[in-house]
């Protein structure tokens, strides 16, 4: 492979020699099918083009090679590894200390007999200047009453949407874990896709959901990584009742009118 490490997201060539092959060889990243190469007895080489999972955290991953050997019927295979690396980190220069001024001794000659006389030396030290920025704190403007979210971490084979309910063209995000690392998560609700994700070296994903239709009533949405894991949500549609209002308010001013006429005839 060209380069044999990067990161996540970039691309790199797989070059393959296997024979003979009696059909396509299927690549695969971490044990999940990603590309693939038409192989034949007479095409026995050939490079790929590929791209590292935008969700693959730092590490070290195989990439295997496989087809049909053409004479035995059993499977031919090939590995190499790609070694996924982070944003290096950069450390602050050490602050800059000013060294301390040394006044040399000064030697006077005496009015008297008696010996010289000696003024020790003064030393000036001048501390470092540091200036201190304060850090601006905006307070955010919230207009009616916040969505209620939830940050619980999910456990193994546990699918956790951050809400219990939505409206319309709010954000929803489902987090999951128990599925194989480095592996494509597909999320489903009433038989739509409604998000995907990859799973990072843990076998945990996060995702946000899109729900293509408005329909209110709860709906089970459902992560598909080999392992399928589930969670509901209410999907919330508020109607407008103003002109029901109004009428109920002159039908109960007419019921007091006549309450009245009856009582003082």
């Amino acid at each position: 492979m060209k380069p044999s490490s990067g990161k996540a997201g970039s691309p790199f060539t797989i070059s393959w020699n296997f024979s003979p092959c009696g059909g396509p060889i299927t690549f695969s990243w971490n044990g999940t099918p990603m590309w693939s190469a038409g192989a034949s007895p007479q095409l026995t080489a050939g490079t790929v083009a590929a791209s590292v999972p935008a969700g693959a955290q730092p590490g070290t991953y195989p990439v295997t090679g496989t087809c049909t050997n053409a004479r035995t019927k059993q499977p031919l295979t090939g590995t190499s590894r790609f070694t996924v690396i982070g944003s290096p980190t950069t450390t602050p220069p050490p602050p800059t200390t000013t060294p301390p001024v040394t006044t040399p001794p000064v030697t006077t000659k005496p009015s008297k007999p008696g010996g010289p006389t000696t003024t020790p030396a003064t030393t000036t030290t001048t501390p470092p200047t540091t200036t201190t920025t304060p850090p601006t704190s905006t307070t955010p403007t919230t207009s009616g009453t916040p969505p209620t979210t939830t940050s619980t971490a999910p456990k193994p084979g546990e699918l956790v949407l951050d809400r219990p309910s939505v409206q319309p063209g709010e954000e929803l995000s489902a987090s999951g874990k128990g599925c194989r690392p480095g592996r494509t998560v597909t999320l489903m609700a009433d038989g739509t896709e409604v998000g995907s994700a990859y799973t990072d070296s843990t076998g945990a994903f996060t995702a946000p959901v899109q729900f293509t239709r408005i329909e209110a009533g709860p709906h089970t949405v459902v992560a598909d990584c080999g392992v399928r894991l589930t969670g509901t949500v209410d999907q919330v549609v508020t109607h407008s009742s103003g002109g029901q209002t109004s009428t109920l308010v002159i039908l109960v001013f007419f019921v007091l009118a006549g309450i009245a006429v009856v009582r003082f005839p």
